[in-house]
C-alpha cells in the first residue's frame, strides 16, 4: 500500500491510498480519486499528468508527456521514462507538492526499530469507515501534558467576574457550546451520531480549529479504528482521508494524556518529526477519551495556520468535553453491547423454530432482508404516492425484528403439520397402499375359494375345472390392474402441484368402490378423507390444517406482546400481526382493509410473498425464478391484494436481489 499526500494548496493533507497503479491528472470539480485516478484541483496540471506503478523493483513515476512537465525533488523528469521512486520523495507538479510514501517499507522500518518494545498499538481502517492514515514516524518521549477537571472552566468565570466583559462573553459563549455538548451527548446512544455531535460543537467551541477527528480504541486487540473526520466549512470533505502522527496518538494512548502543541513546526520534540512536517500541522491538541482510567479513545483538533494556535484553556476546555464524550462512549457501548444481546437472541429464537421445519430454513432472515431493503428504498423514493413516508433508523430496526419474528408462532403449530409436504401423510399414503393390496388378496382368494366351491357342487371335468380357472384368473387381471391403476393415480394425485381435472374425474369413480374382505364384510378401498385430500386444491393442506397453520400469526401476536418492547420497538407486535393481511380484505387472521394495515406490514407482505415463492428449499415444490415470481406477485397487485406503489419500488430497486 503506498500513499500520496498533498502538501500545498488548499487540499493541504489529503491523502489518496493506492496498491499498483495511479494515474495523476488535472481535477474535473474538486480534488479526488475515482478507481486508479487522481484528480488535482490545479490548472497547471495537465489532465493525464503522471503515471505511478509497481513493479518486482517496487514503485516508479513516469511523466505522460505533460504540458509543465514534473519534477521528483529538483530533478525534471524526462516524459515517457520511468524513475524509480522511494519513499519519502517529494513529486512536483504544477502548482502542487505530492509526498510519497510507501506505508510498507515505512511499517517494517518501524517494527524494526521497535522490536525491544512493548506491544504497539495498531492501526485498523477500511473503506467504509472515515479514513485516517497514520503517518509512522520516530517515537519520542514526550511530556507536554495537561489535564484539568471541567469543573475549572466555572472557576474562570467566577474569577472574571464582570469587569472584562470581552473575556466574559467569550467565556459565556463557550459554557453555552458546553452545555450544548452535554445535551447532545446526553440525548443520543448511537455512536455514529455521537461522534456527529461532537465534531460540530468543536468547531463552534475552537475558532482556531481547521479540522478534527475521533478515533475508538479496542483496548483487548490494542487497536484504534476512525470514526469521524471533519474540516471546518467543507462539509463535502468530510471523511476523506487525512494523514496523522503517529508519535501523537501512541503517546495520548499509552501515557493518557492530553497534548497541546503551540507551534508543531518550532517544538524541539516534534518539529523534527516527519509526519508532523509533512502534514504541515501548525497547532494541535490530542486529548483521550478516559473513562474510570480506561481509554476508549482520543479526539484530535489541529490546524495548519501558526496564527491561529490553541492555548492551555483551549486544551482544558477539549478535556472537559472528552470527559464528558467517554460517559456518552460507555453508554454506547453498554446500549450496543445490549442491543447485540438481544439481537443473538432474536436470531438464536428464530433459528430455533425454523429448525422444526427444515424446509423453510432462512425464510425468516431473507423476508427481513429484503424487507428492511424495500422499507428503505421507499424511504429514499421521490414519487408522490410515497414521498410522504420516512423511515428513522429506529422504525427500519424495529421492522427488521418483526420481520425476524413474523412466523415466531408457528412454534404452536403441530409439527406434523407444519412439515407436511404432500397432501397424505406418510403413514396415509402407506395405509391406502396396504389397502389396496389387501383388496387385491382378498380379491384372489374369492375367486379361488368360488372355483372350488363351484367344483364341489357341480363336479366338473379336468377340462372343465381348467376352463373355469382361466376365466377366473383373467377376471383377476383385470381387478389387479383396476387397483394398481388406482395407486398410480394416487401417488400422482399427493403431489402438492398436481390437480388434474381428468385424474380427479377418474379418482371419482373409486370413491364408492368396495371389495369384500377376508371376514366377507364389506369394505371401501377409499376413506371419504383421502378422497378430500388427494382431489382438494393446490398445496399439502386440507382446509383443518390451513386454518391452524394460519393460527401461527395469532400465535405471533400473543407472544410478541408479552415481551416488554420499548418505546421504539414498540409496534413490532402489530407489524407482525399484519403480515397477512390483504388490502382487499381477504387475508387473514382479521380481514383488516388497506386503510387498516400498517405501511410496515403491507412492506413485509410483498417480501414474505416473494421469499414463499422464490425459495428453493421446500420440500413439495421447486422455487421459481425471479421473474416468474415478480409476475405472480404482479397478478396479486393488480387484483388488489398487494400495495402497487411498494411493489413498483420493489422491483425499480432491485430489492429483492441478495
Amino acid at each position: 500500500m503506498a500513499n500520496l499526500i498533498i502538501k500545498s494548496g488548499a487540499y493541504l493533507g489529503t491523502l489518496f491510498s493506492f496498491d499498483d497503479e495511479v494515474t495523476v491528472g488535472r481535477a474535473q470539480g474538486e480534488t479526488r480519486k475515482a478507481g486508479s485516478q487522481i484528480y488535482i484541483d490545479d490548472e497547471n496540471i495537465s489532465r493525464h499528468h503522471l503515471r505511478i506503478f509497481v513493479n518486482e523493483n517496487g514503485y516508479h513515476i513516469e511523466d505522460l508527456a505533460s504540458s509543465n512537465g514534473t519534477c521528483l525533488g529538483n530533478t525534471p523528469l524526462v516524459p515517457g521514462q520511468a524513475y524509480p521512486l522511494h519513499d519519502g520523495e517529494v513529486i512536483r507538479l504544477g502548482e502542487t507538492q505530492l509526498l510519497f510514501t510507501n506505508l510498507e517499507a515505512d511499517t517494517l522500518l518501524t517494527r524494526r526499530a521497535q522490536s525491544a518494545a512493548s506491544t504497539d498499538i495498531q492501526f485498523e481502517f477500511n473503506d467504509e469507515a472515515p479514513t485516517i492514515e497514520v503517518i509512522s514516524d520516530q517515537q519520542v518521549q514526550q511530556d507536554i501534558s495537561l489535564i484539568v477537571d471541567a469543573s475549572q472552566l466555572m472557576l474562570d468565570l467566577k474569577k472574571h467576574g464582570y469587569s472584562d466583559f470581552a473575556k466574559n462573553d467569550e467565556l459565556v459563549k463557550r459554557m453555552h457550546a458546553m452545555v450544548q455538548v452535554s445535551m447532545a451527548l446526553g440525548a443520543t446512544t448511537n455512536l455514529e451520531d455521537l461522534t456527529a455531535c461532537i465534531n460540530e460543537q468543536i468547531f463552534e467551541l475552537f475558532a482556531g480549529a481547521e479540522r478534527a477527528f475521533v478515533m475508538l480504541y479496542e483496548q483487548a486487540k490494542t487497536r484504534l479504528l476512525p470514526l469521524s473526520a471533519r474540516y471546518r466549512g467543507k462539509p463535502g470533505e468530510q471523511n476523506k482521508k487525512i494523514g496523522v502522527s503517529r508519535s501523537i496518538v501512541k503517546n495520548v494512548i499509552e501515557n493518557k494524556q492530553a497534548i497541546l502543541i503551540e507551534d508543531a513546526q518550532g517544538d524541539l520534540q516534534y518539529g523534527q518529526q516527519e509526519s508532523v512536517m509533512n502534514l504541515a500541522i501548525r497547532s494541535v491538541m490530542c486529548a483521550p477519551v478516559l473513562y474510570q482510567n480506561q481509554v476508549l479513545g482520543l479526539v484530535q483538533v489541529d490546524n495548519r495556520d501558526g496564527g491561529n494556535a490553541f492555548s492551555a484553556e483551549d486544551l482544558q476546555i477539549l478535556i472537559a468535553v472528552c470527559s464528558q464524550l467517554a460517559i456518552s462512549l460507555r453508554n454506547s457501548q453498554l446500549y450496543e453491547e445490549i442491543e447485540n444481546l438481544f439481537e443473538g437472541f432474536v436470531k438464536a429464537s428464530v433459528q430455533a423454530i425454523e429448525s422444526r421445519d427444515p424446509g423453510t430454513a432462512g425464510h425468516s432472515f431473507r423476508v427481513a432482508d429484503y424487507t428492511e431493503k424495500l422499507a428503505i428504498a421507499v424511504d429514499r423514493s421521490d414519487s408522490a404516492e410515497l414521498k410522504s413516508i420516512y423511515f428513522s433508523r429506529d422504525q427500519i430496526r424495529e421492522l427488521r425484528y418483526a420481520s425476524l419474528l413474523h412466523d415466531f408462532g408457528k412454534v404452536g403449530v403441530r409439527e406434523h403439520v407444519l412439515t407436511k409436504a404432500k397432501k397424505l401423510y406418510p403413514y396415509e399414503l402407506q395405509n391406502l397402499k396396504l389397502r389396496a393390496r389387501y383388496a387385491e388378496a382378498c380379491l384372489q382368494e374369492r375367486a379361488y375359494r368360488g372355483l372350488v366351491e363351484k367344483q364341489v357342487a357341480e363336479k366338473l371335468t379336468p377340462a372343465q375345472f381348467q376352463q373355469e380357472k382361466q376365466r377366473l384368473e383373467q377376471q383377476l387381471i383385470r381387478e389387479k390392474a383396476h387397483l394398481r391403476r388406482f395407486i398410480d393415480m394416487v401417488l400422482e394425485l399427493d403431489e402438492p402441484g398436481c390437480r388434474l381435472d381428468e385424474l380427479i374425474d377418474v379418482l371419482a369413480d373409486y370413491k364408492g368402490f368396495q371389495f369384500e374382505n377376508i371376514t366377507h364384510e364389506k369394505q371401501l378401498l377409499m376413506e371419504p378423507f383421502e378422497f378430500s385430500a388427494l382431489s382438494g386444491s393446490r398445496g399439502t393442506l386440507n382446509a383443518v390444517e390451513r386454518k391452524e397453520i394460519e393460527t401461527h400469526v395469532s400465535h405471533t401476536f400473543i407472544f410478541l406482546s408479552l415481551i416488554p418492547w420499548t418505546s421504539r420497538l414498540g409496534g413490532i407486535p402489530d407489524i407482525a400481526h399484519a403480515h397477512h393481511e390483504r388490502m382487499d380484505g381477504s387475508g387473514y387472521p382479521r380481514g383488516l382493509g388497506s386503510e387498516d394495515i400498517p405501511q410496515q406490514a403491507k412492506i413485509m407482505a410483498i417480501a414474505d410473498v416473494y421469499d414463499a415463492l422464490t425459495a428453493g428449499d421446500r420440500p413439495y415444490r421447486q422455487g421459481l425464478n425471479s421473474e416468474r415470481a415478480l409476475a405472480l406477485i404482479e397478478s396479486e397487485v393488480e387484483v388488489g391484494k398487494l400495495d402497487r406503489n411498494l411493489f413498483r419500488v420493489f422491483v425499480e430497486s432491485s430489492a429483492y436481489q441478495r
